[in-house]
């Protein structure tokens, strides 16, 4: 790593993951996000390009986190917004528009939509799966003993806690 004045210059190989937050989010903005991550993925992690000859592992996860809507897919199904997704973000781990959706390209092809509910647990949901994500990513990539095995480090924290406050509770009495 190379920083001077604040700007720093990394090495593509230990870059974990790229979030890009914006104020507005379109789905053109999705679309541009996604070309990009296309042009890193097929050209900066391409073989010829690195030291590394399986790139699989150092991908880093592009997301991109919106937080006002302008209507993006306002009268589309969760079916619709799956297989867009899988169209036009292929090359994202996830998109996340806050007070709407949540959609991670994990699990099945279309991947996984969370819809938003009254406490934006979609939100905190897709923060979870991307933190516990790029956790593994990191172990995977430096500590041979996880054998590329994925670890839930974070799903702790997205599910009931009642059971974890009982529990620290009668611990520190």
């Amino acid at each position: 790593m190379i920083e001077r004045k604040g700007i720093g210059v990394y090495p593509a190989e230990h870059v974990l993951a790229v979030i890009e937050t914006r104020s507005w989010l379109s789905k053109s903005v999705i679309k541009k996000y996604n070309a990009s991550a296309k042009r890193l993925f097929e050209e900066v992690y391409h073989p010829d390009a690195s030291l590394y000859r399986d790139l699989t592992l150092m991908r880093p996860l592009f997301s991109v986190v919106g937080f006002f809507d302008k209507g993006i897919f306002k009268n589309d199904s969760n079916n619709d917004i799956k297989d867009w997704m899988r169209k036009n973000a292929n090359y994202l781990f996830g998109v996340c528009l806050v007070n709407k959706f949540s959609w991670l390209n994990v699990m099945k092809p279309e991947g996984s939509l969370k819809m938003v509910d009254q406490n934006n647990e979609e939100t905190k949901a897709f923060i979870a799966v991307l933190l516990d994500n790029v956790r593994t990513l990191s172990q995977t990539r430096f500590l041979s003993i996880l054998g590329g095995r994925h670890i839930d480090w974070l799903s702790i924290y997205i599910r009931d806690q009642s059971g974890i406050r009982k529990y620290f509770d009668e611990r520190s009495k």
